[in-house]
């Protein structure tokens, strides 16, 4: 029995397979909308923005820091909180970090984002707060200007001079602006020199006539 040789298809016929191929596959595609759609409830916020701090309002401040430039280095710049004035609800002011206003403008913080407040106490002038162990990961640059921030913060509250900063209620020694070590209560001035002045600049005195 003699076997029959398959011809090869004519090229007409293979263009016609392929064109009707590629018809099938792009009614099957997904076809773009004619006019945008709103994200249902389930879908919002998957790409949202990061978290923000607090409005900034009010007369009460908390101490973010400002951008570093070629002539000065990193230093803390207050920004207003329309929040109490107690320790306790500035710190947590502070916690929550920039707002986006406040990120626009380059405003940052060295707190860490795992940072939580476990609690204040006040004993005359002095604040003791207690925070969870998150601080561990900073660079010694960075320990420094939060430690500061928070220090500059507390001193806010009215009657308060000096911060006793603890880890899970327990004593550990913090940098001073110097770069030594305490486990003593920090001041406002154990940081000079890293907190911007808020007063304005007053002209210079005229030198007598000759």
């Amino acid at each position: 029995m003699t076997s029959r040789r398959h011809r090869p298809a004519r090229p007409g016929r293979l263009l016609l397979g392929l064109i009707a191929l590629a018809v099938t596959a792009n009614a099957c595609a997904i076809q773009p909308e004619s006019a945008p759609n709103d994200l249902s409830e389930e879908r919002t916020g998957v790409f949202g923005d990061p978290p923000s701090g607090d409005e900034a309002a009010g007369t009460n401040r908390i101490y973010l820091l400002a951008p570093a430039t070629a002539d000065d280095p990193q230093r803390l710049r207050s920004v207003l909180r329309d929040v109490p004035s107690s320790p306790r609800t500035l710190i947590e002011s502070l916690f929550a970090g920039p707002n986006s206003e406040e990120r626009d403008e380059q405003l940052d913080t060295a707190i860490p984002s795992g940072v939580e407040l476990l609690g204040t106490r006040t004993a005359g002038q002095v604040v003791t707060v207690d925070v969870n162990d998150a601080f561990g990961d900073l660079t010694p640059d960075a320990l420094r200007l939060a430690v500061a921030q928070i220090v500059a913060t507390a001193s806010e509250s009215e009657g308060i001079e000096a911060v006793q900063l603890r880890i899970d209620g327990t004593t550990r020694v913090w940098p001073l602006g110097s770069g030594e070590l305490t486990d003593g209560a920090l001041t406002v001035y154990d940081y000079p020199g890293l907190i911007e002045s808020t007063q304005p600049a007053f002209p210079a005195i005229p030198s007598p006539a000759a």
